[in-house]
């Protein structure tokens, strides 16, 4: 990613990573785009003095910010429409019933892992998800995202940085199982302690 980018002027360079961002939040096709390496990228090439810190970080927080954006409201306007639903239909209830019970710490925590700052904001908007709620909980965190790992390789060699990001996309959904796994047992805990009183 460095490299391609690097083959850019810095306007231009600041421009296609702007796209870059917004697109991997903004579009389903983000899904496969390398958005962390982006920003790592982009805090290397301000280490080399090819782009302005101030001026990579401002591009990458409003570029995470409006991706963000378009994705809630790519869902909110099929929200009760069975977009998901034909992809897995059946499925697709819980994970609506927790973002209307937990949506902001879910749109908190999936800025930092992968793929799920692409689908998350969607399902967020599908699942009727006030957008002041929303708003609230995803631009700072967007704007925190960004800031952080532009700031971080901006000051640590960006082999260090991708190879934390790469473990972190890694622990994240392992985080989620765990945590789900945690509030099934102890959430149903009380219901079979009740059923053995009985």
């Amino acid at each position: 990613m460095s490299d391609l980018l690097g083959r850019f002027s810095p306007p231009l360079l600041l421009a296609v990573a702007w796209l870059l961002l917004t697109a991997e939040a903004g579009l389903l096709i983000g899904v496969a785009l390398p958005g962390t390496s982006v920003l790592v990228a982009l805090g290397y090439f301000a280490h080399l003095g090819v782009v302005p810190l101030g001026g990579a970080i401002g591009v990458a927080a409003c570029a995470a910010v409006t991706g963000t954006q378009i994705s809630y409201l790519w869902g909110r306007r099929r929200e009760g429409a069975p977009s998901f639903h034909r992809f897995a239909p059946g499925r697709w209830h819980r994970p609506r019933e927790l973002l209307g019970r937990h949506g902001r710490w879910a749109v908190v925590a999936a800025q930092w892992f992968g793929s799920a700052r692409t689908l998350t904001p969607r399902l967020a908007g599908w699942a009727g998800m006030p957008y002041r709620t929303f708003a609230t909980a995803s631009l700072p965190t967007a704007c925190a995202w960004a800031a952080t790992l532009v700031t971080v390789s901006y000051h640590v060699a960006p082999e260090i940085v991708q190879r934390f990001t790469a473990h972190l996309a890694v622990a994240g959904p392992a985080t989620v199982a765990i945590a789900l796994v945690v509030l099934w047992v102890t959430r149903g805990r009380p219901k079979v302690l009740g059923r053995r009183r009985r």
